[in-house]
């Protein structure tokens, strides 16, 4: 079962944020936000299908390969009772650090637009760019709520942001960062 944390911080009353300890998404989330690299290699990927390509091709293959924009995101469509996957591209480890508060910034602000677009009420977050010596969660903490004041600002469809954090520990710290956080008026 899922910990949920007591402090709820209501944008203009039009959209509420909250904290909560758990892997998976509350189950009235439409969609999740997720990290990802410009490699794609850490996000949630589906499963890789065999090949008939020796090692050596895969490997020259890989030099081929696109990476994605930093501050993209890419969109993975519900399945079954699964919200809407939105993988936000921000890191890249030929960088340091490995996140930029700009690329954390856009991610999200991309990941709202998509899900006001849908008509989405609900998402669930997971920290973004806060591992791999990337940003510090306060960094993180602070650009997530500047998107949620501008989305409700925007007058957006979302109502609930859920930041899906990994422990009780993380849940305090976290709690600490937004109690700190000067919040406009109306907030």
């Amino acid at each position: 079962m899922a910990t949920r944390s007591r402090y709820i911080v209501s944008f203009g009353g039009q959209l509420n944020l909250d904290l909560r300890v758990g892997e998976k998404a509350p189950p009235t989330a439409e969609a999740l936000v997720i990290p990802q690299d410009v490699n794609l290699i850490m996000g949630e990927v589906g499963l890789i299908e065999d090949t008939a390509e020796s090692p050596e091709e895969v490997l020259a293959n890989c030099e081929n390969h696109l990476t994605r924009r930093p501050g993209s995101i890419l969109v993975t469509p519900a399945h079954g009772n699964s919200p809407v996957l939105f993988q936000a591209v921000v890191y890249d480890f030929q960088r340091q650090p490995p996140a930029s508060p700009e690329h954390v910034f856009e991610a999200l602000l991309t990941s709202f637009e998509a899900c006001r677009t849908r008509g989405l009420t609900t998402v669930a977050v997971r920290p973004l760019g806060t591992e791999h010596a990337g940003l510090d969660a306060g960094s993180f903490i602070r650009l997530l709520t500047q998107v949620c004041y501008t989305e409700a600002e925007l007058g957006t469809t979302i109502r609930q942001v859920h930041l899906m954090l990994s422990t009780a520990e993380e849940l305090s710290r976290y709690e600490g960062f937004l109690g700190e956080i000067p919040h406009p008026s109306g907030v």
